[in-house]
């Protein structure tokens, strides 16, 4: 193994930190502009986000057509994307990070999403410092589940697809572009993705980040 490559949310860090940070600023905008309970909007955000998953696009659209605030879709996804509040790692994620840099593990990073979005939280998580290379799927115009940005890192990270491994949460765009591309894919079995069952694309599982060093290092 020469190269580990990570997912960003959910992987190292609990996007819950993130999303209800944004949804407490988006509910007191609404709140203050329209006299509506912030308490009343944030529990509704909240609920769909629940009920819906990160996955699914549309969650402004029915938070605002609910309140027949539709006019509002811009501004709500600009004060989401703009969320500038404290986020901390999983624990044992910058300590493994920092075991496998030790190691001379070569280590990237891709994610989904707003790309202004993921390099905020890259920042906030003090995390720029470990990874030898960041890919922002979006500005490849090719997200997960595409082996498009798997190729691009291992290229850019100079080493063949079998001799680098990819962790991630998510069993339904994760690992099927990795698993394509030729990379060992490791699923971390946290987050909101929890109880989804794992499919063909999932070699190996882990509970802990930790655990990396043991596989890589037993």
């Amino acid at each position: 193994m020469e190269a580990v490559i990570f997912d960003l949310d959910n992987t190292l860090y609990d996007i819950s930190q993130y999303n209800y940070g944004a949804f407490r600023d988006i509910s007191q905008y609404i709140s203050s502009k329209y006299t509506l309970s912030d308490d009343m909007l944030y529990r509704k955000l909240v609920e769909i986000w629940h009920n819906r998953t990160s996955l699914y696009p549309k969650l402004f659209d029915e938070f605002l057509g609910e309140l027949n605030l539709i006019n509002e879709l811009e501004e709500v996804i600009k004060i989401f994307n703009a969320y500038n509040g404290d986020l901390q790692t999983y624990p044992d994620a910058i300590p493994t990070l920092k075991q496998l840099k030790k190691f001379k593990y070569k280590l990237g990073l891709i994610t989904d999403g707003n790309p202004q979005r993921q390099k905020r939280k890259i920042k906030l998580l003090h995390l720029n410092q470990y990874f030898d290379v960041e890919i922002f799927t979006s500005l490849l115009q090719h997200p997960k589940p595409s082996e498009i940005p798997f190729f691009r890192a291992v290229s850019e990270l100079d080493v063949r697809p079998e001799n680098a491994c990819y962790i991630g949460d998510n069993p339904v765009i994760d690992f099927e572009g990795a698993k394509k591309a030729g990379l060992i894919t490791i699923r971390l079995r946290k987050g909101e993705f929890l109880n989804i069952a794992s499919q063909n694309y999932v070699e190996y599982e882990i509970n802990q980040i930790a655990e990396l060093i043991g596989i890589f290092n037993g």
